[in-house]
C-alpha cells in the first residue's frame, strides 16, 4: 500500500471516530438536558392534595423531640427537596432550621413520604425543585 493510500485510509478512519465521538456526546447532552432540575414549570409537582396534605401528613408522623418540647420551639422550619420524575424526593435540604431535634425529625419523615405527583413542562415530566414550610 502506497503512502498515499495509506494516508487516506487514516483520515477516512480519523473522520469516522470524529464522528462517532460527536455522536456520543451529543446523546450524552441531550441526556443530560432530561435531568435538568426546573425551578419554574407549567404544572408544579405537589403531594397529595397540595400543601395541607403535607402539614398532615407531618402531623400524623411527628415524634416531637423532647428537647423541643422542653424549650418550647416554636417558628417555621424551611427545606427544600427535588421532585424526581418518578414522584419520589431528593436533595432534602434543611434551609432554615429551628433545631433542638426538630431539624432531623423533619428530613425523617419527609424522607417516608409517598411519592408526589411530578411536574409537568412543556408537556414533558421534569424535575423540579421545591420549598416546603412547616410550621411549630
Amino acid at each position: 500500500m502506497s503512502n498515499q493510500k495509506k494516508i487516506t485510509a487514516m483520515k477516512k478512519l480519523f473522520l469516522i471516530m470524529l464522528l462517532a465521538f460527536v455522536s456520543v456526546n451529543a446523546y450524552s447532552q441531550s441526556d443530560d438536558a432530561d435531568n435538568d432540575v426546573y425551578n419554574m414549570v407549567d404544572q408544579s409537582a405537589k403531594f397529595q392534595d397540595g400543601y395541607n396534605s403535607i402539614i398532615k401528613f407531618v402531623q400524623e408522623n411527628i415524634k416531637f423531640p423532647a428537647e423541643a418540647k422542653e424549650n418550647n420551639v416554636h417558628g417555621r422550619l424551611m427545606l427544600s427537596v427535588v421532585v424526581e420524575k418518578d414522584g419520589s424526593l431528593s436533595d432534602i435540604t434543611v434551609k432554615k432550621g429551628l433545631g433542638y431535634g426538630l431539624d432531623e425529625e423533619i428530613v425523617r419523615i419527609i424522607k417516608m413520604m409517598p411519592k408526589w405527583q411530578p411536574a409537568q413542562h412543556k408537556g414533558k415530566t421534569v424535575r423540579q425543585t421545591q420549598t416546603i414550610v412547616i410550621p411549630f
